[in-house]
This record gives C-alpha cells, sequence and structure tokens, in this order.
C-alpha cells in the first residue's frame, strides 16, 4: 500500500530539516518550505527516510542529485563506503542498533550526501545519532556548515557506540572470572555469543573505518583544514573500536579453548581412572571365569572353605595389581 503524501507543512514521521545560521544554530523548515530553499539562504540539512514514499518521490525528482546517487542512497542493503561524485561526496555508514527491542549488533545504516550547501542523510530504522545533531542546533550549539554536520552526525554515531563496546568488554571480564567454574558447557555458550556479536560489530566497522578515512583524504571545498583535522580524529577513535572488537574476539577465544582444555583433561583423567580400574579386574575377572567353568578337576571344589579361600586369593591378587601400578607410576 502506498503511503499517503504528507501534510504541506509536516514532514514525514521521523524527518527534519533545518536550515543552519552559520553561528552554531538552525530554523526548523516546514515539508513545503523545501521547495524555496536555495544556497543563499544558509546550509540545509535534510534527515529523511528512506522507506517513505514522498521522500522518494523528493529524492529522485526535486533534490537534484543525479539517478546513480539515488539509487545508493535509497538501497536496500548497504555496506559502509566513500564515493566521490561530480556534486559531493557520498557516505554510507552504520551505527549500532539502540532501538527498542532490537540488538545493537543488528546495525542501522545511515547514508549521506554532502556537498558545500547541503547535507541529505536517509535512514530506514531511527538513528539516534541524528537527534543528538538537532538537539544541539536547537540549542545553538551546532554545526555551522555542512562539513561541520558531517563530522557532528559521524561523531555522535561513534560516541553511540562506545557504551556498547564497553559492556561487550565488561561481560568478556564476568566471564572470564567465572572460567575457573562447573559449568563449563554454559560459560562456552556465552562466550560464543560474546564472540558472534563482536564479528557482528567488526564486520561494518572495519569497511567504515576505511571509509572514513578516505573521506578526510578527499579534496573537496566544503571539507577545511579543521574538518580534515575532526575526521582524522574520528579515525583513530574508529581505529580503536576496531582494536577493542579484536581484543574482545581474541579474549574470548582463548577462554573457550580454556574450557575446552578444561574439559578434555577431566574427560582423559576419568578415562585414566576407568582404565585402571578395567586393568585390576581384567585378571580377576579372567581368573573368576577359570574357576567357573563346569568341568572336574578345580581345585578345592569340594572344600567347605573353597570359597573364602578364593575370595582371599583374589583381594590378595588385586592388591598385587594396584602395588604393580604405583610402582610403574601409572596411578
Amino acid at each position: 500500500m502506498s503511503t499517503p503524501p504528507p501534510d504541506p507543512l509536516t514532514f514525514p514521521p521521523g524527518c527534519r530539516a533545518y536550515q543552519l545560521d552559520g553561528r552554531g544554530g538552525a530554523r526548523r523548515l516546514a515539508w513545503n518550505e523545501l521547495s524555496d530553499w536555495r544556497p543563499e539562504h544558509g546550509t540545509l540539512w535534510t534527515h529523511l527516510d528512506a522507506m517513505h514514499d514522498a521522500v522518494r518521490a523528493w529524492l529522485e525528482q526535486s533534490s537534484g542529485l543525479d539517478e546513480q546517487t539515488c539509487e545508493d542512497l535509497l538501497a536496500d542493503e548497504t555496506r559502509p563506503r566513500c564515493h566521490v561524485t561530480s556534486r559531493g561526496l557520498l557516505m554510507l555508514l552504520r551505527g549500532v542498533n539502540l532501538n527498542e527491542g532490537a540488538e545493537p549488533e543488528d546495525m542501522v545504516s545511515l547514508r549521506l550526501f554532502v556537498d558545500g550547501e547541503r547535507m541529505i542523510s536517509l535512514f530506514r530504522r531511527r538513528v539516534m545519532a541524528a537527534g543528538d545533531v538537532a538537539a544541539e542546533l536547537e540549542r545553538e550549539d551546532g554545526a555551522h556548515d555542512s562539513g561541520d554536520l558531517f563530522v557532528s552526525i559521524t561523531g555522535h554515531l561513534l560516541d553511540r557506540m562506545e557504551p556498547v563496546l564497553e559492556q561487550l568488554d565488561d561481560s568478556l571480564d564476568d566471564l572470564e572470572e567465572s572460567a575457573g567454574g562447573d559449568d563449563v558447557v554454559a560459560l562456552q555458550a556465552q562466550l560464543a555469543e560474546l564472540r558472534r556479536r563482536a564479528v557482528a560489530l567488526r564486520r561494518y566497522l572495519a569497511p567504515m573505518r576505511e571509509a572514513l578515512a578516505r573521506a578526510a583524504q578527499v579534496d573537496a571545498p566544503f571539507f577545511g583544514p579543521r574538518t580534515r583535522g575532526d575526521l582524522h580524529a574520528l579515525v583513530e577513535q574508529l581505529t580503536r573500536y576496531v582494536e577493542d572488537l579484536d581484543e574482545v574476539r581474541e579474549r574470548a577465544t582463548v577462554s573457550y579453548e580454556f574450557l575446552a582444555s578444561r574439559q578434555s583433561e577431566e574427560l582423559n583423567r576419568r578415562m585414566f581412572v576407568l582404565s585402571l580400574v578395567a586393568a585390576v579386574f581384567l585378571p580377576l575377572s579372567l581368573v573368576t571365569g577359570l574357576l567357573g567353568i563346569n568341568v572336574s578337576g578345580i581345585p578345592m571344589a569340594d572344600g567347605p572353605y573353597a570359597f573364602w579361600a578364593v575370595c582371599v586369593m583374589l583381594v590378595g591378587f588385586a592388591g598385587l595389581e594396584i602395588w604393580i601400578l604405583r610402582r610403574l607410576r601409572w596411578w
């Protein structure tokens, strides 16, 4: 079913647009004001839901972007990358999913197009970093131009990741402290889940680091020296996140292997004890089996104390075997 067109004065749910004043503040625009915006009015930031039909129509017909850029911004699946077009910079990013009921590693996509006059950001699931940027603009403590907007929204995207990575590290610390516990299987399952989460996060953070590094090297007039310096700082921050995820993954692997070796050692110890018990009782079974055959000539077959004599002999024989095994350091 097609989405109904928005009210002329109201953006579709979750969407917004701001016209920056160049001093850290901005004026929020109505939907019908987008068509009236001109570069001389100030830097424009539009944050739009890519799933809404009216947004798709505006992007393809009224945004002034070429067909390929529109396709990239509206694609169903994206991986982090940076692409320089003739009109500006296309950036596909990922952020942790902090929406209610979602897993953080099920990362949300943020698609950006930035040039010297505006920044267009599109989302399919709510991106809380955009709300952080909007709050700064409304406090008149936000970005001054499109380059600042790009750095600001990317920085907030990375800042939102830090608590998630810290929680992973804290969970791993707790599991490592519990590695000496008895419930080895449960600990292994938790370590495997932790490692899966680290791998899922790293899957997008590693290419995102490369994309940001490329963006920092773009020779664009809207990226001044300060903006490039901020981007290099974000690349360093993201590099630290990737290294932290690598550390979590390696530590989880080491702990998992330690628990597996514990299981193997415990199993070997039990098998060794069973082997020793079998070694002791195998000769005794041979003797009792030999004495139990139904043929004549069994010694003391008719003696009144024959049973007890055989029992004493078997106990003595077992003691001799145990002594020999201990002398051989097998027991």
